[in-house]
């Protein structure tokens, strides 16, 4: 899989996202909430929410990271991915992958 990050807008979410590929954190984990022509979810290999690569680095209390929405990034085409968040400033491991089929 080829993914393009946006390094530069959003530093905090790719280091994670780079991070955790490098650990292998994601080896193993299960797509879920897969929804035909749109997503899938996937990430979690603790079961109960995942882990910032932050939190490796400086303990439970890094857990989350912040939300770094860009109003010029949008999910509207294929290949695109996102941090799935258990809230506002609640991101830690899981990602969204977007796919559309289009005829």
């Amino acid at each position: 899989m080829i993914v393009d990050l946006y390094v530069d807008k959003c530093p905090l979410t790719t280091k994670n996202f780079l991070k955790l590929c490098k650990m292998k954190y994601y080896n193993s984990c299960l797509f879920h909430t897969v929804q035909k022509d749109f997503t899938a979810q996937t990430g979690d290999p603790t079961g109960t929410g995942g882990d910032s690569v932050y939190k490796f680095l400086y303990g439970n209390q890094a857990r989350f990271f912040s939300d770094e929405i860009r109003e010029d990034l949008k999910h509207s085409k294929t290949g695109t991915i996102a941090m799935a968040s258990a809230g506002e400033n609640l991101n830690a491991s899981q990602v969204f992958f977007f796919f559309f089929l289009r005829f």
